[in-house]
């Protein structure tokens, strides 16, 4: 089976699953139960500025090679829309 490569806060995970759970992203990253989990949509946002595209990984997702995520704390970009 290939590995899948995503990017999470910036750090490179090679992976042999291609399905992660907000769980699992955090534990790969070592992060606290209660951080959240987004997935980056476009470039990274200017420094200081809020996130507009990104979206919330709130179950279950698919992932492939040269996806970017972070992993943060609650509240670091708001309230889900």
């Amino acid at each position: 089976m290939q590995k899948v490569t995503i990017i999470i806060n910036q750090k490179p995970y090679h992976l042999e699953d291609a399905s992660l759970t907000p769980d699992e992203f955090r534990r790969l990253v070592q992060a606290p139960a209660d951080y959240e989990v987004w997935r980056i949509v476009h470039n990274p946002d200017p420094e200081g500025q809020l996130p507009v595209d990104d979206v919330q990984v709130t179950a279950g997702t698919e992932v492939k090679s040269g996806d970017r995520f972070r992993v943060v704390p609650p509240g670091t970009f708001g309230a889900l829309q």
